[in-house]
């Protein structure tokens, strides 16, 4: 089994050839599928590629396949294309403590390019507020320029203070990394954000190319980065703008359960993984234990991932080849099918959380990737993890069982990534999971919020002149909650505390009073509204207020009827034999019920 096998180590070596595919987007499979010729003995799998019997796993390894031809950016195109960056700047633009008692989170650093920070400020105040409920206290920060180990700096002087995890909002210098993988041995470059979520380690660049080649020291993470890089979307008039407008959008509307999927998910395993389906579907499952699993080699083909995509699941985890732009999927014996992202925006796919096991998908530094594209599409879409190379996750327990348990997608993935990295990183990790990266806001829970709801359904009654107490009761959301009259009246001289939902005071005016209460919370100022009604009574014939019907009322209704004195209060208390009216009648009405067995009073 995977989990046993991966807690294993061993000096291991891992190959495959990556495959770059021209032309066409259907071929046969020995045009496509390489053979994993690792030193060591082979054999055939079910899929037909061969893999090295020395490998713990016998895993294939993602391949890129691209149907036009497309090949990985090198960084030196990458730089050539990205320019002179010029002086890194930062500045700190606003800060915004914890709002919630319940999570002492950590301080969390939103970054932005400050070239964006003014068409998105009014998105980033909301952002935070939000992500300050959820208990992190939050600062945010505008950079320019610099080179990758500027950026690094100052995540680690953050980092000294406190920080625990950190989101980067626009372009930002991009850290890389080169090694050999495969067999036969293939160089590749690619984006490592492991980079900015190491605090300690050391990285060389021991032949001076510009890409980091050595990795050593303590070479786990030490805090969690999510990125948002909408800039290479550029399908149908894209605009980072816009994206980011709507990305903000929908994160709020999901954090304030305004935008709620059903609590399930959707593992679709293609060909080369399906003797794995079983138990990487479970380890999906120790997040969403109600999923569909997808892994016969003659269903998962694009067609079926395609009409699968609308139909409302909370997280996807898609085990496919694939290049940035497209999804290749095998049919037995030797047919192909492919999906590209322009169909997965036009699908619009009802999905938040994407654990994309597919080669470079989430390789942000090229045109229109697909990881960026399953965030940034119009009605859903929240966060991605993926590579940007070969390779991907493994030991999916490692990342599911945290995010099942309350953790952030952000710690899941730094809690998978410091799994692996336990013992070190060995030759055949590195190939297989530095190009791992998280696209989407890290604080993202897969528990979705649940705004408060008022779970009192009615009030006692309520007696004229005594004092009344009854506090108003809530459930869900963030306390400390927050309540409102939005409709009607309370009886005279009661008050709704606004903080500990309260009704208190004396009552001076009897009748039944209809009026409706709102909760809200720091999240949602009216989340739920409920009409309530609150009778206040009085006892009847008890026209001087004492509480005890004796002659002491027939003296005061003689003394309010021929004196001027006070009047019953309320004045219907007086009128103890319901002739509508308070005079002499009602005084003789009350001697005759206290001395002589007369009818009780029977005020209106």
């Amino acid at each position: 089994m995977i989990p046993t096998v991966c807690r294993s180590r061993f000096s291991i070596r891992l190959s495959v050839i990556l495959i770059l595919v021209t032309g066409i987007s259907f071929v046969g499979s020995s045009q496509l599928c390489a053979q994993i010729n690792v030193g060591g003995s082979q054999a055939a799998d079910t899929a037909g590629v061969r893999v090295w019997r020395d490998n713990p796993f016998g895993i294939p390894v993602t391949r890129w396949m691209d149907d036009q031809g497309r090949q990985p950016i090198t960084y030196e195109e990458w730089k050539a294309k990205a320019g002179s960056p010029g002086p890194f700047e930062e500045r700190l633009v606003a800060i915004r403590p914890a709002l919630s008692d319940s999570r002492e989170a950590g301080l969390f650093c939103v970054i932005v390019n400050s070239s964006l920070y003014p068409a998105i400020e009014a998105d980033i105040s909301q952002y935070t507020q939000d992500v300050a409920a959820d208990g992190f206290s939050v600062s945010v920060h505008t950079t320019s320029g610099g080179t990758p180990e500027n950026l690094r700096a100052f995540l680690q002087a953050k980092y000294a203070e406190g920080m625990v995890g950190a989101v980067l909002i626009g372009d930002f210098p991009v850290p890389w990394y080169e090694a050999d993988c495969w067999d036969p041995i293939t160089h590749e470059e690619f984006p490592c954000d492991l980079y900015y979520m190491d605090m300690d380690g050391v990285w060389q660049d021991l032949d001076v190319d510009g890409l980091y080649d050595t990795h050593s020291g303590n070479v786990a993470p030490e805090v969690w980065i999510g990125r948002m890089t909408p800039s290479p979307l550029t399908f149908n008039g894209a605009s980072e703008i816009s994206l980011l407008h709507n990305y903000f959008r929908k994160n709020h509307l999901y954090r304030t359960g305004q935008l709620v999927l059903a609590d399930r998910a959707l593992s679709f395993i293609d060909d080369d993984w399906e003797p794995y389906a079983t138990e990487w579907s479970g380890n999906h499952g120790l997040a969403y234990p109600d999923r569909t699993t997808i892994s016969d080699p003659y269903q998962t083909t694009a067609p079926n991932y395609s009409g699968q995509l609308p139909l409302n699941y909370e997280s996807i985890l898609l085990c496919a080849h694939s290049s940035p732009q497209t999804h290749w999927f095998k049919t037995p014996p030797e047919n192909w099918t492919t999906i590209d992202y322009d169909e997965i925006v036009n699908i619009d796919p009802v999905a938040f959380f994407y654990n994309l096991f597919a080669c470079s998908n989430a390789r942000y530094v090229e045109s229109n990737y697909m990881a960026g594209w399953y965030i940034f599409c119009p009605s859903y879409g929240l966060a991605s993890v993926g590579s940007t190379k070969t390779g991907s996750m493994l030991t999916f327990d490692a990342f599911y069982s945290p995010f099942g348990n309350d953790a952030t997608i952000g710690e899941a993935f730094a809690d998978w990534f410091s799994f692996v990295a336990s013992g070190g990183m060995e030759d055949w990790e590195i190939c297989w999971h530095y190009g791992m990266t998280l696209c989407g806001d890290p604080t993202l829970r897969s528990d979705v919020y649940s705004p408060p709801t008022v779970i009192t359904s009615s009030l006692p009654d309520g007696s004229f002149g005594i004092p009344y107490s009854f506090v108003l009761e809530a459930a869900g959301g963030q306390p400390p909650y927050k309540w409102r009259l939005v409709a009607g009246e309370l009886p005279k001289d009661l008050a709704l505390d606004t903080i500990t939902g309260a009704i208190t005071g004396i009552p001076n005016e009897a009748g039944a009073f209809a009026f409706t209460v709102c909760v809200g919370d720091d999240m949602v100022s009216c989340a739920d509204s409920l009409p309530l009604q609150l009778t206040v009574t009085y006892i009847c014939g008890n026209a001087n207020g004492d509480e005890i019907i004796n002659l002491a009322d027939a003296v005061f209704l003689i003394n309010y009827v021929f004196k001027s004195g006070p009047e019953p209060r309320p004045l219907d208390a007086g009128d103890a034999n319901c002739d509508g009216a308070v005079n002499l009648a009602d005084a003789v009405y009350l001697i005759g019920y206290v001395f002589s067995g007369g009818p009780p009073p029977c005020c209106p």
